[in-house]
């Protein structure tokens, strides 16, 4: 039709008469042309309207997505966003031609906006630490560079009356590329001391990298299932989040720090994580998770929450999934360890190593899950879950026992194979020198995807480097299920090694083995089970351990006894 039309517009000639025809023909010949002449104009405006007007959509959104306030005039950023120009602020050393703009808006974090006409150069800002009530945070001093193109850097974050800032308004970008690290341990350093303030993330990928310093009394709170903490996409290595000291020596370093709705997200390739993101918790105390995710995030050789030295540890309604693909895969999702050197996966230069064990740690009603493929087909092996394997510290006392332990009503699917079957290792729960733990009305289910441990539950103190207890107290294994479990080394273990306690004779004490049930175990192994029970079923040194009201597919009695032990 555009031809037509271009055609028709352009020569400029006048139709000839064909064939001798009269005025009259010519004339209704002018008339048809010219109707069709309308007719096609009219279809094409129709045809193009349509596309003209989705054409001009699409560029408004394209030019507003990548009209960054980096890229604007000053005058743009000063009024990006709703905020409004307060004035200008003097710097030290400030030069004709510099400017720092103090922008402001109600209810949003402080911003400045800087800019020079001037030689571009580096200089420092301080902003002021954020107040809620009479508690004020201290001031942070960062460097700004004044360069020809204006650019805007977020000052002192605001907080609502109840205590809560929101993220984004502060300064955190959720698109998945842009680390946030800078940011996020600048907003934290400039929190009121002791009050309780609330993190609050939307929907979105937060990245990080390097090390995030976190602060006490801090509530990170984000939106479940879509609030979302990684390294930016397509990078490759660790992420640490750390729990100073300031120093302390016993539980007063960092305290009251809660997480809620947030999913840690890993990455890997070739089934070997590529993206990690561990937790090391030193003297630190009241330390919580609920209802998050830990997907992919366990770095080779380490753990996703590495706590030394700490006492108030709790893991709640939260999931794991995957494990290492190398390395020591026996290491534990959540380890409860010592503050000695070696223990600890990170540390800085005023952390204290005196062998602190960590105390009433608690893991509860999680999912301790395999990696699987879009299809169902396991990839790896659900991570090792709660313990420890090290015992670092060089005294042989009590104080240096890790103790309150607490591991109860957690489904574990297709725990990782450990290293030497049979070994202190290859156990699904394992620990070396504590007291006080409890296991219970746990589910441990395989589905003949993975080797099975040697055992379900170990307690040892093995070599030279370790504490040697006097005596082993305090164990409570009761109303757990295990599914389709069927090691001939047995279920339970306690201190196999025959120099493995400093005092000989009788060195356990208040120890329960009961009402835990075996479901799918071949009957052979559960009669073997009931023949050998000392040697296949509870394995200890020198000591009988009774159990009682343990069964084999409800018709196996392992020991039913109810003897005082």
């Amino acid at each position: 039709m555009g031809g037509v039309l271009r055609g028709t517009q352009d020569d400029g000639q006048r139709p000839e008469p064909v064939g001798g025809q009269g005025p009259t023909r010519f004339s209704v010949w002018r008339i048809a042309v010219l109707v069709l002449t309308i007719v096609s104009i009219l279809l094409t405006a129709a045809i193009a309207l349509p596309h003209l007007l989705t054409s001009q959509s699409r560029h408004h959104d394209v030019s507003s997505q990548h009209r960054k306030p980096q890229d604007s005039s000053p005058s743009t950023l000063e009024h990006a966003d709703g905020y409004t120009p307060e004035g200008e602020i003097q710097l030290p050393g400030m030069k004709a031609g510099d400017h720092v703009v103090k922008t402001l808006k109600t209810d949003a974090s402080e911003r400045y906006v800087y800019w020079t006409t001037g030689t571009e150069r580096t200089t420092a800002l301080t902003i002021a630490g954020a107040r809620h009530g009479s508690d004020q945070g201290n001031s942070v001093t960062i460097d700004i560079t004044l360069r020809r193109r204006a650019a805007m850097v977020n000052g002192t974050p605001h907080i609502s009356e109840d205590g809560v800032i929101d993220a984004t308004s502060a300064g955190l970008i959720g698109n998945g590329t842009t680390s946030n690290t800078n940011n996020f341990n600048t907003l934290l350093q400039l929190l009121p001391k002791e009050s309780t303030i609330t993190l609050s993330f939307p929907e979105g990928h937060f990245a990080f990298t390097g090390v995030l310093n976190m602060v006490s009394n801090l509530n990170i709170l984000g939106t479940p299932g879509k609030t979302y903490v990684q390294m930016p996409a397509g990078t490759v290595g660790d992420m640490v989040i750390w729990y100073p000291t300031g120093g302390a020596k016993a539980y007063d370093g960092t305290h009251d720090v809660s997480w809620k709705n947030i999913t840690f997200q890993g990455d890997y390739r070739n089934l070997t994580p590529t993206q990690t993101i561990f937790q090391s918790v030193m003297h630190a105390s009241d330390i919580s998770f609920d209802n998050c995710t830990f997907d992919m995030i366990q770095r080779p050789f380490g753990h996703i929450l590495d706590v030394d030295g700490s006492t108030g540890v709790t893991v709640r309604n939260s999931t794991v999934i995957g494990s290492p693909n190398r390395g020591q895969t026996f290491k534990e999702a959540f380890q409860m360890d010592l503050a000695a050197l070696g223990a600890s996966g990170y540390y800085d230069k005023e952390t204290v190593f005196n062998n602190l064990p960590t105390t009433h740690m608690t893991i509860e009603n999680n999912r301790f899950l395999p990696l699987r493929s879009e299809s169902g087909r396991l990839l790896l092996p659900a991570a090792a879950p709660f313990g420890t394997h090290m015992a670092y510290a060089k005294t042989p006392e009590d104080e240096s026992y890790i103790r309150f332990g607490t591991f109860t009503g957690n489904y574990v699917e297709n725990a990782a194979a450990f290293e030497g079957a049979g070994t202190e290792n290859s156990a699904v729960i394992h620990f070396d020198a504590a007291d006080d733990i409890t296991i219970s009305d746990n589910t441990f289910v395989w589905t003949g995807e993975t080797p099975q441990p040697s055992w379900a539950v170990a307690f040892y103190s093995r070599s030279h480097r370790m504490v040697k207890p006097k005596a082993w107290h305090g164990i409570t294994i009761t109303g757990n299920t295990f599914k389709n479990f069927s090691p001939r080394r047995g279920a339970f273990v306690l201190y196999q090694e025959p120099d493995s306690v400093t005092v000989p004779g009788p060195s356990v004490s208040q120890v329960t083995v009961a009402h835990n049930s075996f479901e799918g175990t071949p009957r052979r192994i559960g009669l073997l089970w009931q023949r050998e029970y000392f040697r296949r079923f509870i394995v200890t040194h020198d000591q009988h351990i009774l159990g009682h009201g343990n069964t084999v597919d409800g018709d196996i009695h392992l020991e039913d006894r109810t003897d005082d032990q």
